[in-house]
């Protein structure tokens, strides 16, 4: 089990890949979480021409590339965006020996995800979602969010 500060460290480096990921790609980015410490509902806010994307950015170091993501979470982040005339997306980030995996996917498809996958199990699921689940890139974006 990670520490509290073994776990600040990878959603640190997650944000981070997460961000470099969108600069690279066009996007202008503000990390939200350097504004208001620890934002509530997401962590990125990116801008490319008139399009706002509010990105919770979630980091795993697990080697399944392991990721938790309540439904409830996700639901928030979309009515938030949605209330802003935004998209809400999560930003996936598995950090491999290999460097940083990133996917990106609607906060509504990660919501109905992790609540299927909840009402399938019966027990305590830590883990709702696989970086597998998701196929879009940082460069995907621009069709992705259309």
């Amino acid at each position: 089990m990670q520490s509290a500060a073994e776990k600040a460290q990878v959603g640190a480096v997650a944000e981070a890949a997460a961000e470099a990921a969108l600069v690279a790609t066009g996007w202008e980015v503000v990390n939200l979480n350097q504004l208001a410490r620890n934002f509530r509902f997401a962590d990125l806010l990116a801008k490319q021409g008139s399009t706002r994307l509010f990105v919770q950015v979630k980091g795993t170091t697990t080697q399944e590339g392991k990721f938790g993501a309540p439904p409830e979470r996700a639901q928030g982040l979309d009515g938030f965006a949605e209330s802003l005339d935004a998209i809400a997306l999560y930003a996936l980030v598995h950090l491999t020996s290999d460097g940083p995996v990133i996917r990106f996917g609607h906060a509504q498809q990660v919501a109905a995800l992790a609540a299927e996958r909840i009402a399938a199990y019966h027990g305590t699921l830590r883990y709702h979602l696989y970086i597998t689940d998701f196929i879009y890139e940082a460069g995907d974006l621009a069709e992705f969010v259309e």
